[in-house]
């Protein structure tokens, strides 16, 4: 579901990207930079999860060792780690894209490219591990991803139902 309205350099923090079927937030999408006099700096979450049912029911899969056994996994099955990676390299080009021109040009001049050249969903390095579940969801329910299909064939991650009980 796209944006409630565009993404724009200027906004403050982020706006609604998906909606559960009752109609509230699930994930924001956050402006790739935090900017003020003090600090120039790369925000690594370019989607945010902020469902509380979601975000409860996927502590509780963390609880549960899922970061371990997706982790494991990316270890041993190739074909599922290659379509981690293209979810991070994905992410990548839209968290940069998602930058004005203008801020394009500050991060190349503050040599900061590596935080968007080479940081994938929340910011990792390494594709080769999963960091943080509520990050990867997010992703998933903005964009589709293999981490969260694999989550989603988890079970237990029902958004609110549309009448709103």
């Amino acid at each position: 579901m796209p944006p409630t309205r565009p993404l724009r350099h200027d906004d403050v923090d982020s706006t609604v990207e998906t909606r559960c079927p009752a109609g509230h937030p699930q994930v924001l999408r956050c402006y790739p930079l935090r900017k003020s006099s003090e600090r120039f700096e790369p925000f690594p979450t370019l989607f945010w999860l902020v469902c509380p049912r979601l975000v409860d029911a996927l502590s509780k899969l963390e609880h549960d060792g899922w970061i371990q056994r997706l982790s494991s996994r990316l270890e041993v099955d190739a074909a599922f780690r290659a379509e981690v990676e293209a979810d991070h390299r994905a992410y990548i080009a839209e968290r940069f894209a998602a930058l004005s021109w203008e801020d394009q040009y500050e991060v190349r001049l503050r040599d900061l490219e590596a935080d968007f050249s080479q940081r994938g969903i929340g910011g990792i390095r390494d594709f080769g591990y999963v960091k943080c579940l509520h990050l990867h969801y997010a992703h998933h329910l903005a964009r589709g991803s293999a981490i969260g299909r694999a989550l989603d064939a988890a079970g237990g991650l029902a958004a609110c139902p549309a009448d709103g009980e």
